[in-house]
């Protein structure tokens, strides 16, 4: 321990002292590897605070400035992950041009969330030539995994919570929305491991990961899940089946998971609840009587057809989302002023029209074609953009801080190390001099 210490401690020394002379390259190597100890640290703290993710972003970003090399970062962004991010980061900066009496404040803060896209191509640069790309996903399974505990503890002791909140039971810090977004995802990537491990002959760690990936799946049953959750879910579970079973076995499984859903509605009076209150609040909602989060979700809906509809090819321009939908805001009495539609398509739509449209479906579809193969990382990779997608139908989730940065950070990681496992693959195929 202690010499793991005093080496990192060193490297830590040689990274800010050393600039030029013969330990250059040394120093290089030590900077790198403190850049991506900030994306390891980042992705643990993102579960649990917004400032430690924007701190250690912040803090990556000045790390990959002074290592990055430009030339061989201009060629990695001619990766299809990187250009469709970067394409979609591109219309927001254009978009600022032609928001017609928006306030240019409230353009900045509209381009912020898609910013944060642009860590797709440095992630992928980044760790694209690093074998720790892992260690991210260790680090954000680790703390999710301890999350998932505390959020049994707090269920039972609620003054434990660091937030604590009287409407959301077992969530101790942010909101189960997010609690919820995290856990499903390390639910279904430790679901992929166990399976692959357990082909493999290492049924320790198969054991151990199909455990959490249960515990997390209790806790999403038992404690607090978000309704945007039990749609995605479902889907995830009928494309692990699909991945990992045979045909037919797959059509066997199928009625098998129908059950078990069914099953965990009856016993869960967790499950029973979020159901039954969505229906009861479309009920509400239709009646006038009040208004709740479904009825909400209707009306901003309906606004934001109606802006898209004024503005179908180019939108309004970015930053016009806000201004829009609480212009109208005593139309939605006796509820918050909201200047988010809850729908993904309906944000980018409003802002930059069928082409923001086009550009969005057409970075999701690229993402999605990348993680096509076959293995675990593959797979990682498939279950964030497929969860992104789905509960972006309810939610602006890739504009939102937290499902925004797992995108990100999921997305940007594994498409660099499937660009690092490719050439070695394509060598592989090859035949051998001796073989010819």
């Amino acid at each position: 321990m202690y010499a793991a210490i005093k080496r990192e401690l060193t490297d830590v020394w040689i990274g800010f002292c050393v600039w030029t002379g013969p330990r250059r390259p040394l120093a290089q190597a030590a900077r790198r590897k403190g850049t991506e100890n900030f994306a390891i640290i980042g992705a643990a703290g993102l579960p649990w605070s917004t400032s430690i993710i924007s701190i250690c972003g912040l803090a990556f970003l000045l790390g990959f400035l002074s290592t990055m090399k430009p030339a061989d970062f201009l060629r990695s962004l001619k990766h299809p992950a990187s250009l469709a991010a970067l394409a979609l980061c591109a219309l927001a900066v254009l978009g600022l041009f032609w928001a017609d009496g928006v306030p240019w404040s409230d353009r900045f803060r509209g381009i912020t969330p898609m910013a944060k896209l642009l860590g797709i191509p440095i992630l992928i640069y980044a760790f694209g030539q690093s074998g720790r790309g892992r260690y991210v996903f260790y680090a954000f399974v680790a703390s999710c995994t301890i999350l998932m505990l505390y959020s049994w503890i707090a269920l039972c002791w609620p003054s434990v919570s660091i937030h604590y909140k009287a409407d959301q039971p077992g969530v101790p810090v942010k909101n189960y929305i997010d609690q919820s977004q995290g856990f499903v995802f390390c639910a279904f990537a430790l679901a992929a491991i166990a399976v692959e491990t357990f082909r493999r002959k290492r049924p320790s760690l198969a054991i151990l990961s199909a455990v959490i990936a249960i515990g997390l799946i209790a806790n999403l049953a038992f404690v607090n899940v978000a309704r945007t959750a039990l749609v995605y879910s479902p889907v995830l579970a009928a494309m692990f089946a699909y991945r990992y079973l045979g045909r037919r076995q797959f059509r066997i499984a199928l009625p098998a998971l129908a059950a078990l859903i069914a099953a965990l509605w009856m016993v869960s009076p967790n499950l029973q609840h979020k159901v039954t209150a969505a229906f009861s609040e479309y009920k509400i909602a239709q009646s006038g009587q009040q208004t709740t989060s479904v009825g909400q979700r209707l009306e901003l809906w309906s606004k934001s057809t109606e802006f898209f509809k004024a503005a179908p090819i180019i939108g309004h321009g970015t930053g016009s989302a806000k201004p829009l939908l609480t212009r109208d805001a005593p139309k939605l009495a006796g509820s918050p002023i909201v200047g988010n539609p809850h729908n993904q398509t309906f944000l980018v739509a409003i802002q930059w029209g069928a082409i923001g449209i086009l550009t969005l479906y057409a970075m999701w579809i690229t993402h999605l074609l990348t993680f096509r193969g076959k293995g675990i990382v593959a797979w990682m990779g498939l279950v964030a953009v497929v969860q992104n997608i789905l509960s972006s139908l309810f939610n602006s989730h890739l504009s939102d801080f937290y499902q925004g940065w797992l995108y990100v950070i999921v997305v940007g990681i594994a498409a660099a190390t499937l660009t690092q496992t490719a050439p070695s693959r394509e060598q592989s195929d090859q035949p051998s001099p001796s073989s010819a």
